[in-house]
């Protein structure tokens, strides 16, 4: 029977024998509904394996050869209007914030504005209605494919069941008729069971409440949450297929675009299998904190990966192009790729580097996939070359004006006028 019991729980739970009885008991309920044997050990399967690569990427660069990767230039003379046409675009929403949310607070923002609160839904200053992010990509979208004539679909991807985005965004959505877009769809991530470090479940209070301490499934989680099904229901993947998508172009929904690096985005994938955005580096220290695409070469097989600060090395730190002006791109979080590629396979277990849970137990790794990784799954990939004032995206407080100067600048702001009349004419 897939059940805890008050024996087995207690081998499962760290630190079960500090809480009262009646605590015990609430938390077994929870987690017979929601995190039965079967799903705990489902998570700490995955948990091993995430672990196991993450040894291995380590050595990643072991033994092979590194070089300068495959570039596409966001030049116009690359970008063919018509390759929006089978392009689907895939917002990412789940981030709750709260690096946001404390600059926020810290500048004076009461806790009742912050009411519903998401990142990529927070108004911009001097912006269109109150507008955030996500309500101006929504735009964006909506106008490109009225200018063009082209139907593109729209996947926005929040946190999973219970969160403020999987709350909050379909809200919007509906309060705005889809801004006009034909195609629109929500998708929840999944939820992970944090472990400690000792594989076992930790858990937090919450009023009087307690619950298992869980967090959204990382990255490459929203790219995931397309291949499943819910409900009886196709997958996305499958609907996409069935509207004739072939190209996924994947956006940060807390970010702003130039229009142009879609249309890019697109026309690469007319000859790569997937495409990441990266920004060429003039200078390359030490403290870097970005992660940096390479090509390596081990054997006869060559490929593009991104290494992060710990797992990168000297050699990655001086490769230079062929001008010997810019050493090697960083990643911007913008990816581009073909449909089949990610239909056909799944992406790797991932263990992010150690973590704090709560305040008194050690760090330990978070796991889910990483976006990232789609890299591995792609047999042509190359690093479209976007200038840095092309996009910009939330962190905190002070990247807010940012985004609305970029909005004015490019004509979104505009955009998202004439979306938004052009919704409340339809609804009279």
């Amino acid at each position: 029977m897939d059940q805890w019991t008050l024996e087995s729980i207690g081998q499962a739970i760290y630190a079960f024998d500090e809480l009262a009885i009646s605590q015990k008991e609430l938390l077994i309920l929870y987690c017979n509904e929601h995190f039965p044997p079967s799903v705990f050990n489902r998570h700490l399967d995955c948990r091993k394996r995430a672990m196991d690569n993450a040894k291995h990427l380590k050595d990643a660069l072991d033994g092979v050869v590194q070089k300068f990767p495959p570039m596409f230039d966001c030049n116009p003379a690359n970008i063919n209007l018509d390759d929006l046409d089978d392009v689907a675009i895939i917002l990412t929403a789940g981030g709750d914030g709260e690096r946001l949310k404390r600059s926020l607070i810290d500048k004076g923002v009461s806790e009742l504005e912050l009411k519903d609160f998401t990142k990529a839904t927070y108004p911009l200053p001097d912006f269109f209605s109150d507008f955030g992010a996500l309500h101006a990509n929504l735009c964006l979208v909506a106008a490109l494919s009225k200018q063009h004539n082209v139907d593109i679909p729209v996947v926005i991807t929040t946190g999973p069941a219970g969160s403020t985005t999987a709350r909050v965004i379909p809200e919007i959505i509906g309060k705005h008729d889809n801004f006009g877009l034909k195609h629109i769809e929500i998708v929840e991530q999944e939820e992970r069971l944090h472990f400690t470090m000792d594989n076992k479940m930790a858990y937090k209070f919450s009023g009087d409440d307690i619950r298992p301490v869980t967090h959204p499934d990382e990255t490459g989680g929203p790219l995931m949450s397309l291949k499943r099904g819910k409900n009886g229901k196709q997958s996305i993947l499958s609907q996409l297929e069935g509207l004739g998508c072939a190209k996924m172009i994947v956006l940060q929904a807390t970010g702003m675009y130039e229009p142009y690096v879609l249309f890019a985005m697109a026309s690469a994938l007319k000859y790569y299998d997937c495409i990441g955005a990266g920004i060429l580096r003039e200078t390359f220290t030490e403290r870097d904190p970005f992660g940096t695409y390479v090509s390596i070469v081990n054997n006869t097989a060559e490929k593009v990966i991104i290494v992060e600060q710990e797992i990168r090395n000297r050699t990655t730190m001086s490769i230079k192009d062929d001008t010997d002006r810019y050493y090697l791109p960083y990643n911007t979080g913008l990816y581009a790729f073909k449909k089949d590629m990610l239909a056909g396979a799944d992406l790797p277990d991932y263990a992010t580097p150690p973590k704090e849970i709560l305040q008194n137990l050690p760090k330990s790794p978070k796991i889910g996939y990483a976006a990232t990784d789609i890299f591995s799954l792609s047999g042509k990939t190359a690093v479209l070359s976007v200038p840095p004032a092309s996009f910009a995206v939330i962190k905190n407080s002070n990247d807010l004006q940012a985004l609305s100067d970029l909005g004015k600048r490019t004509g979104i702001i505009e955009m998202c006028r004439k979306v938004s009349f052009e919704s409340s004419r339809f609804r009279k």
